[in-house]
């Protein structure tokens, strides 16, 4: 090369890092921004409790069979001892499991743009790193920790590749070993096994290196015959009817999210990206493209190898009945097809106008990602205000509460919007908030969020401690006692409930509706039925560490009667 070409190749190289950082940088400053406020739910709460799926029935497990016990038919065992050792070092900061799941896709980016580079130049490897960086139609792969599985699955066999492209025997160890940690992550190792046998098998000398892949498939599968004991599958043999519409609707899902065609905002369903017409369109004319391509001839070695892993990807996903287009599979699959995309146009001339196109392309795809990812954000917010204000509940109501109580599952609290996914009882809880730490709220933090959140947290409280209304006899002298006159349909009024508990009487002919809030501002509060006429009821509440009092709120005049004992 002149010496005045390869100064300008440094140039742009240089450039490229830059840039590459700059979004490395922006990109993880938003995701951390806009995950604020998530806490531990979903799958994470097995990993909080130490369950274990045990042919259906989930128990508490210890020891090397917690680690190696699948989880949704997954081996995850790498997975679980990052969570353990977040567990026991952070306890249950969620800042740093956030910021260690960005970290990880920051890394994955960082090994596809080596990837790229080497096929295409720096320029090209950096204008799909900055989409991938904000691809929020793959939110829960950006946001969700647990997902950690899935990006570091990646990041180790996207570095198996690379080592495989050394051509040298420490190469060939270096891929075995990250294999190995690849499939320790989640079964995506797998794929990347194959794309690797794809590579090894199509050498001369593949007898004498089939060991790469072989040696951890061996592993896998000597890990899955144990693993049968626990009654869990993850494939179905009865599902391969699903592998068409599964491969369609997967590369649909990925075209659609690297163009930003795939749809947004309110009423569009958060978990999974929606084929489109236009996405459809734009991945039937990539795969024709694709197709002419591998018709043309001299295909690179290293496109067969992505397309080995993305279809046994998604062939994976059709067995195991999961939708194609979900979102949690749209980060792997964007990235195995930018890599085939690259390989497949390697070697051809690509021009100025060519890149400041698909310059265009990313800038006009970002947006809808964006979107994407705010979208899919509002249900974990939601899911994670639930389960902190009932924690917090369950916290304060400890010495009462009982073991088995569930606020997750109650019928009361989930009437107000209190549902949580995968809710813990009362005593496993204790267990895991004991062992790592609390998830719940403090009492400063409840009073300041939303007047929803501070009703579930008044539902699940009364629930945990069994208050109610008792019928009881009329007292010999109600007159003796004050009444509260203000109250009338449509209009309640409230008092400060006694340390000792009250008497209530009706005052007039008509049924009055009893309810009772604490956190919350006022009516609507809990309800507790209704006192009938001539019908007499004792309401207590058991002291806690809580300053707050509690308010009893009536819609008609009550007699009043503070309890002495």
């Amino acid at each position: 090369m002149l010496p005045a070409l390869a100064g300008r190749a440094k140039k742009f190289d240089r450039l490229a890092w830059a840039l590459l950082a700059v979004a490395m940088c922006v990109s993880a400053t938003w995701l951390m921004l806009a995950g604020r406020g998530l806490t531990i739910s979903g799958d994470e709460v097995y990993y909080y409790a130490r369950f274990i799926d045990d042919g259906g029935a989930v128990r508490p497990g210890g020891g090397l069979e917690y680690f190696l016990a699948p989880h949704n038919g997954h081996l995850v065992v790498l997975g679980k001892l990052i969570y353990r050792g977040l567990f026991l070092t952070v306890g249950t900061d969620y800042t740093v499991f956030r910021a260690l799941e960005v970290a990880a896709v920051l890394a994955t980016v960082l090994l596809f743009f080596v990837l790229v580079r080497r096929r295409l130049g720096p320029i090209w490897a950096l204008i799909p790193s900055v989409l991938l960086l904000f691809l929020g139609f793959a939110a829960e792969t950006l946001v969700w920790p647990f997902n950690l599985h899935t990006v570091l699955a990646l990041a180790f066999g996207l570095g198996a590749v690379l080592s495989l492209e050394r051509e040298d025997r420490r190469g060939d160890l270096l891929a075995c070993g990250l294999l190995f940690l690849s499939i320790a992550c989640v079964e995506l190792g797998l794929a990347f096994a194959v794309g690797v046998a794809v590579s090894v098998i199509r050498r001369p000398d593949r007898a004498r290196r089939a060991w790469i892949f072989a040696a951890p498939i061996a592993i896998y599968v000597i890990w899955w015959l144990w693993a049968r004991r626990f009654g869990q599958t993850n494939f179905e043999l009865t599902n391969v009817h699903l592998i068409p519409t599964t491969l369609t609707d997967a590369l649909t899902a990925v075209i659609g999210s690297l163009l930003g065609l795939n749809p947004t905002g309110e009423g569009v369903p958060t978990y999974v990206t929606t084929v489109t017409g236009w996405a459809t369109a734009a991945a039937v004319l990539a795969a024709i493209g694709l197709g002419l391509r591998i018709r043309r001839g001299s295909v690179p070695r290293w496109l067969w190898v992505s397309l080995g892993v993305v279809l046994a990807y998604w062939l994976m996903i059709a067995m195991s009945g999961s939708p194609g287009d979900s979102v949690r599979y749209v980060f792997v699959g964007s990235v195995m097809v930018l890599l085939i995309a690259a390989d497949a146009v390697r070697g051809m001339r690509l021009t100025r106008v060519t890149l400041i196109v698909a310059g265009c392309v990313v800038a006009l795809a970002i947006p809808p990602n964006v979107a994407k990812l705010y979208d899919a954000l509002h249900p974990r917010v939601v899911d994670a205000e639930n389960t902190r204000a009932e924690d917090a509940m369950l916290e304060l109501a400890r010495p009462t509460v009982s073991p088995r109580y569930v606020p997750g599952i109650d019928p009361r609290v989930e009437t107000v919007g209190g549902h949580v996914n995968l809710p813990l009882s009362a005593g496993h809880y204790f267990r895991a908030s004991d062992e790592f730490g609390s998830l719940a709220y403090s009492l400063e933090e409840l009073r300041g969020k939303s007047e929803r959140v501070r009703l579930i947290a008044d539902t699940a409280l009364v629930d945990a401690l069994r208050i109610s209304t008792h019928p009881t006899d009329r007292p010999s002298e109600p007159e003796a006692c004050a009444t509260s006159r203000d109250g009338y349909p449509g209009h309640s009024v409230y008092f400060p409930l006694p340390r000792r508990g009250v008497l209530l009487g009706p005052h007039w002919k008509f049924p009055v509706n009893v309810e009772l809030s604490r956190f919350g501002d006022g009516d609507p509060g809990v309800e507790l039925g209704q006192l009938a006429p001539d019908r007499w009821a004792t309401l207590r509440a058991p002291s806690d560490s809580a300053p707050t009092r509690w308010r009893v709120w009536v819609d008609g005049p009550v007699y009043v009667c503070p309890l002495a004992r």
